[in-house]
């Protein structure tokens, strides 16, 4: 196990650990997420690249044990940097991984000294004595059998010709591992995101695993877009999901990661434990903590090159009283793992503009943020003219209003409705009923197409109302460089979403994205 060194440049915080309440108590535990951004270093191998992002890892796990939490969640593929020149290099250092029903334990047994990504994953877990949440690729070999187990369903088939050309499965996998470092957990990615060299599995299978402090559930960047994930929380004994992700920030808002994953925990009546790679130049950010009610307990979400670990206590029932304090911690973590802890609201970087169609996909720096889009052209647009009023607005079927009062209008505001389904990538259709109000400029005559991530207009009140098919309803606020709009300024009833201005701070978006799961299905 390799050294960390961490550091925290926090003054006199070891006198006082006792008396600020660090450890969370029988009403909470206490929940870290990394977002991490990763070393990259193209003249490095594949193996080294690898241990020097566990060295990170490791930090990571020596600031969370020292501030007492339970539970700490890594990104998705974050000990796999992307390159260019080789998207799918990280599959050739998959290992086999244990069922969660073996109760393996790489940190102690021999037999893992060849899976280095699994021991030292373990070893973390042991040595800061915290449930590790983490991701890696595994391998499994095809089996013919006319007489398939339910633990190798996924990896076994009745005729050899249904094997892969290669013989071999390799499975996007969140492991878990205890405080002593025994894995309980794995949990296969049900929706790859266009992962070459991925399997997906046959069939989905959602993974909970228990804790002295909470059960949980895992999933993986993609699968949030997907009913699965929906209906697996659906059960009243669950504490939280640990969401490990490499988000890509899509327009509208509705995709964009922190607004999304707060909508998500909302709306499905569940925390989220969610951390993200950090690579703006990819529109990949945006880590944090949130439960039902309040929301964000804890976030980041700024392109500025720093890995970071968010720290808060999550209070088990997931509802959370006014005047209860959480002892949230933000931390920057450098390349040599000092943790510098963040006092007050975290810095933004955000420029207007974030569209790779506006601005190119190429960029030389690393924090130049970068967002993808998605179709639009299904929308309805109104655009507001004035400085109050009330817009009526049907598509296929599915009519919003929207009334508001603002300051002034001199900036460019619509209001978009859709009862259309949304077609991704050409690959997937997605049954949506979804309005919106936001800033965005027209491109090359067509409404609405460049949607910009600062304003200067402040709305005193707006009310969106749809006719909604579905009780799958995300709710999302930002205000302008993408803050999450405070949870005392907005409420959503199930239908109606009503803002009123309490901090006078620019609003960029709000509106609710409706989802029709049914309508889901794939383009043919």
């Amino acid at each position: 196990m390799m050294a960390s060194g961490f550091k925290l440049l926090c003054l006199a915080v070891a006198l006082h650990m006792s008396s600020i309440g660090l450890c969370a108590d029988e009403k909470y535990y206490r929940a870290a997420v990394h977002e991490i951004r990763q070393y990259n270093d193209n003249s490095s191998s594949g193996s080294e690249l690898i241990s020097k992002n566990m060295e990170l890892y490791n930090q990571a796990a020596d600031i969370a044990s020292f501030e007492n939490c339970d539970i700490l969640v890594y990104a998705e593929k974050g000990l796999f940097p992307s390159k260019k020149s080789n998207s799918s290099w990280f599959i050739y250092y998959a290992e086999d991984v244990p069922s969660g029903k073996e109760r393996a334990n790489p940190c102690e047994q021999e037999e893992y000294s060849d899976r280095p990504i699994l021991k030292n994953l373990s070893c973390i877990a042991q040595e800061h004595s915290l449930t590790v949440v983490a991701t890696l690729i595994d391998i499994k070999k095809c089996i013919v059998s006319e007489d398939c187990e339910r633990t190798t369903i996924n990896y076994c088939v009745s005729n050899a010709d249904d094997c892969p050309e290669d013989g071999i499965y390799r499975f996007n996998t969140q492991v878990v591992f205890n405080k002593r470092g025994t894995l309980i957990a794995r949990y296969y990615k049900q929706h790859p995101f266009f992962e070459e060299g991925i399997t997906t599995p046959k069939y989905a299978a959602n993974v909970y695993y228990k804790t002295n402090y909470g059960t949980f559930v895992s999933y993986i960047g993609f699968d949030f877009f997907f009913y699965d994930s929906v209906k697996g929380v659906e059960k009243p004994w669950i504490n939280a999901v640990t969401y490990a992700n490499w988000w890509f920030d899509h327009t509208p808002f509705n995709y964009f990661s922190v607004s999304n994953q707060q909508a998500w925990s909302m709306n499905n009546g569940v925390a989220v434990l969610s951390s993200d790679v950090h690579e703006p130049n990819l529109g990949s950010l945006g880590s944090g903590i949130y439960i039902p009610g309040k929301g964000a307990l804890i976030y980041s979400y700024n392109p500025d090159g720093k890995s970071k670990l968010l720290i808060s206590n999550v209070p088990k029932s997931n509802s959370l009283s006014d005047n209860e304090s959480l002892n949230t911690k933000f931390y920057y973590i450098d390349e040599n793992g000092t943790g510098t802890v963040l006092n007050g609201e975290e810095p933004r970087n955000f420029k207007s503009q974030c569209s790779i169609d506006v601005l190119g996909e190429e960029t030389s720096s690393f924090t130049d943020y970068r967002c993808h889009k998605t179709e639009v052209h299904q929308y309805t647009f109104t655009k507001l003219n004035d400085t109050s009023g009330q817009i009526d607005t049907c598509s296929n079927g599915f009519c919003c209003s929207l009334s508001y009062t603002a300051e002034s209008m001199n900036e460019t505001f619509y209001f978009g409705v859709s009862g259309h389904r949304l077609k991704f990538y050409d690959t997937y259709w997605f049954g949506v009923q979804a309005c919106f109000l936001a800033r965005c400029e027209d491109v090359d005559g067509k409404q609405c197409r460049n949607f910009l991530l600062t304003s200067d207009t402040i709305f005193h009140d707006v009310e969106i109302t749809g006719s909604f098919e579905t009780k799958h309803i995300y709710p999302q606020a930002m205000d302008t460089e993408l803050r999450l709009t405070d949870r005392n300024e907005w409420k959503f009833d199930g239908q109606s979403m009503s803002y009123e201005s309490v901090n006078q701070n620019p609003l960029l978006f709000m509106g609710l994205y409706g989802r029709l799961y049914r309508r889901d299905g794939l383009v043919k």
